[in-house]
Protein backbone atom coordinates (compact mmCIF):
# COMPACT_ATOMS: atom_id res chain seq x y z
CA UNK A 1 0.00 0.00 0.00
CA UNK A 2 2.09 2.85 -1.20
CA UNK A 3 1.01 6.30 -2.09
CA UNK A 4 1.98 7.25 -5.54
CA UNK A 5 1.30 10.91 -5.29
CA UNK A 6 2.86 12.60 -8.20
CA UNK A 7 3.90 16.18 -7.60
CA UNK A 8 4.55 18.54 -10.38
CA UNK A 9 8.18 19.62 -10.54
CA UNK A 10 8.55 23.15 -9.23
CA UNK A 11 10.12 25.77 -11.39
CA UNK A 12 12.58 28.51 -10.43
CA UNK A 13 13.56 29.23 -6.85
CA UNK A 14 10.60 27.34 -5.40
CA UNK A 15 12.28 24.01 -6.12
CA UNK A 16 14.90 24.78 -3.43
CA UNK A 17 12.38 25.45 -0.66
CA UNK A 18 11.50 22.24 1.17
CA UNK A 19 7.91 21.30 1.75
CA UNK A 20 7.22 21.08 5.46
CA UNK A 21 5.06 18.14 6.37
CA UNK A 22 4.24 19.35 9.87
CA UNK A 23 2.99 22.62 11.27
CA UNK A 24 5.40 22.20 14.17
CA UNK A 25 8.35 22.71 11.83
CA UNK A 26 6.78 25.86 10.49
CA UNK A 27 6.22 27.23 14.00
CA UNK A 28 9.74 26.29 15.04
CA UNK A 29 11.27 28.04 12.04
CA UNK A 30 9.19 31.17 12.64
CA UNK A 31 10.19 31.20 16.34
CA UNK A 32 13.84 30.76 15.40
CA UNK A 33 13.65 33.63 12.92
CA UNK A 34 12.00 35.86 15.53
CA UNK A 35 14.67 35.03 18.11
CA UNK A 36 17.50 35.76 15.64
CA UNK A 37 15.94 39.08 14.68
CA UNK A 38 15.52 39.96 18.37
CA UNK A 39 19.18 39.25 19.13
CA UNK A 40 20.29 41.19 16.05
CA UNK A 41 18.05 44.11 17.06
CA UNK A 42 19.48 44.17 20.57
CA UNK A 43 23.05 44.16 19.22
CA UNK A 44 22.31 46.94 16.73
CA UNK A 45 20.44 48.95 19.35
CA UNK A 46 23.35 48.74 21.74
CA UNK A 47 25.78 49.75 19.01
CA UNK A 48 23.75 52.78 17.95
CA UNK A 49 22.92 53.81 21.53
CA UNK A 50 26.36 53.47 23.11
CA UNK A 51 28.61 53.43 20.07
CA UNK A 52 31.15 50.77 19.21
CA UNK A 53 32.63 48.86 22.13
CA UNK A 54 35.87 50.23 23.53
CA UNK A 55 38.61 47.83 22.74
CA UNK A 56 41.54 47.73 25.03
CA UNK A 57 43.78 46.31 22.36
CA UNK A 58 47.32 47.22 23.10
CA UNK A 59 46.74 47.42 26.84
CA UNK A 60 48.52 44.08 27.18
CA UNK A 61 51.75 45.80 26.14
CA UNK A 62 51.56 47.82 29.34
CA UNK A 63 51.68 44.95 31.78
CA UNK A 64 51.96 47.01 34.97
CA UNK A 65 48.57 48.66 34.48
CA UNK A 66 45.56 46.31 34.79
CA UNK A 67 42.90 46.47 32.09
CA UNK A 68 40.34 46.86 34.84
CA UNK A 69 41.79 50.30 35.61
CA UNK A 70 41.09 51.47 32.06
CA UNK A 71 37.54 50.09 32.23
CA UNK A 72 36.77 52.08 35.38
CA UNK A 73 37.74 55.40 33.80
CA UNK A 74 35.25 57.60 31.96
CA UNK A 75 35.25 56.92 28.23
CA UNK A 76 36.89 60.18 27.12
CA UNK A 77 39.66 59.85 29.71
CA UNK A 78 40.22 56.20 28.81
CA UNK A 79 40.59 57.11 25.15
CA UNK A 80 43.04 59.87 26.03
CA UNK A 81 45.27 57.51 28.02
CA UNK A 82 44.99 54.71 25.49
CA UNK A 83 46.29 57.11 22.82
CA UNK A 84 49.64 56.94 24.62
CA UNK A 85 49.63 53.17 24.25
CA UNK A 86 48.45 53.33 20.63
CA UNK A 87 51.17 55.84 19.81
CA UNK A 88 53.83 53.42 21.04
CA UNK A 89 52.21 50.23 19.77
CA UNK A 90 54.43 49.98 16.69
CA UNK A 91 57.62 50.21 18.73
CA UNK A 92 56.31 47.70 21.24
CA UNK A 93 55.39 45.25 18.47
CA UNK A 94 58.84 45.54 16.97
CA UNK A 95 60.42 44.92 20.37
CA UNK A 96 58.16 41.90 20.88
CA UNK A 97 59.31 40.51 17.53
CA UNK A 98 62.91 41.21 18.52
CA UNK A 99 62.36 39.34 21.79
CA UNK A 100 61.11 36.33 19.81
CA UNK A 101 64.28 36.54 17.73
CA UNK A 102 66.29 36.66 20.98
CA UNK A 103 64.73 33.36 21.99
CA UNK A 104 65.93 31.93 18.68
CA UNK A 105 69.43 33.30 19.30
CA UNK A 106 69.46 31.72 22.75
CA UNK A 107 68.45 28.40 21.21
CA UNK A 108 71.32 28.73 18.71
CA UNK A 109 73.79 29.40 21.52
CA UNK A 110 72.52 26.41 23.51
CA UNK A 111 72.80 24.07 20.51
CA UNK A 112 76.45 24.82 19.87
CA UNK A 113 78.91 22.09 20.69
CA UNK A 114 81.30 24.76 21.97
CA UNK A 115 78.79 26.25 24.39
CA UNK A 116 80.03 29.12 26.52
CA UNK A 117 78.07 30.63 29.32
CA UNK A 118 79.27 34.10 28.36
CA UNK A 119 77.43 33.92 25.03
CA UNK A 120 74.21 32.83 26.77
CA UNK A 121 74.55 35.67 29.29
CA UNK A 122 75.10 38.16 26.47
CA UNK A 123 71.91 37.04 24.67
CA UNK A 124 69.89 37.07 27.90
CA UNK A 125 71.17 40.54 28.86
CA UNK A 126 70.37 41.90 25.39
CA UNK A 127 66.84 40.57 25.82
CA UNK A 128 66.14 41.63 29.39
CA UNK A 129 67.99 44.88 30.00
CA UNK A 130 68.80 48.07 28.21
CA UNK A 131 66.71 50.83 26.75
CA UNK A 132 65.73 48.70 23.76
CA UNK A 133 64.15 45.87 25.72
CA UNK A 134 60.41 45.28 25.74
CA UNK A 135 60.28 45.76 29.51
CA UNK A 136 62.10 49.10 29.34
CA UNK A 137 59.83 50.46 26.59
CA UNK A 138 56.72 49.19 28.41
CA UNK A 139 57.98 50.88 31.57
CA UNK A 140 58.46 54.16 29.70
CA UNK A 141 54.87 53.98 28.41
CA UNK A 142 53.59 53.30 31.93
CA UNK A 143 55.52 56.29 33.21
CA UNK A 144 53.99 58.49 30.49
CA UNK A 145 50.52 57.33 31.52
CA UNK A 146 51.21 57.90 35.23
CA UNK A 147 52.41 61.43 34.53
CA UNK A 148 49.03 62.26 33.02
CA UNK A 149 46.97 60.86 35.90
CA UNK A 150 45.22 63.01 38.44
CA UNK A 151 45.72 62.19 42.16
CA UNK A 152 42.32 60.42 42.25
CA UNK A 153 43.22 58.37 39.18
CA UNK A 154 46.57 57.38 40.71
CA UNK A 155 44.71 56.10 43.78
CA UNK A 156 42.33 54.20 41.51
CA UNK A 157 45.29 52.69 39.67
CA UNK A 158 46.89 51.65 42.96
CA UNK A 159 43.63 50.00 44.04
CA UNK A 160 43.35 48.17 40.68
CA UNK A 161 46.92 46.89 40.96
CA UNK A 162 46.29 45.61 44.48
CA UNK A 163 42.98 44.05 43.44
CA UNK A 164 44.68 42.22 40.56
CA UNK A 165 47.35 40.99 42.97
CA UNK A 166 44.73 39.58 45.33
CA UNK A 167 42.96 37.75 42.50
CA UNK A 168 46.17 36.00 41.53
Amino acid sequence: MTDNLQQEPKAGFARFIPRLSSRWWTGLLVASLMFNLLVGGIALGRYYTFGPPDRLMGASYVQLIPRNFFRELPRNRRQELMEIVRGNRGDLRELRKASEESAGKLADVLEKDAYTEAEAIAVINAFSTGSESLAAKGGAVVLDIIRKLSPEERKLLAASIRQRGKRR
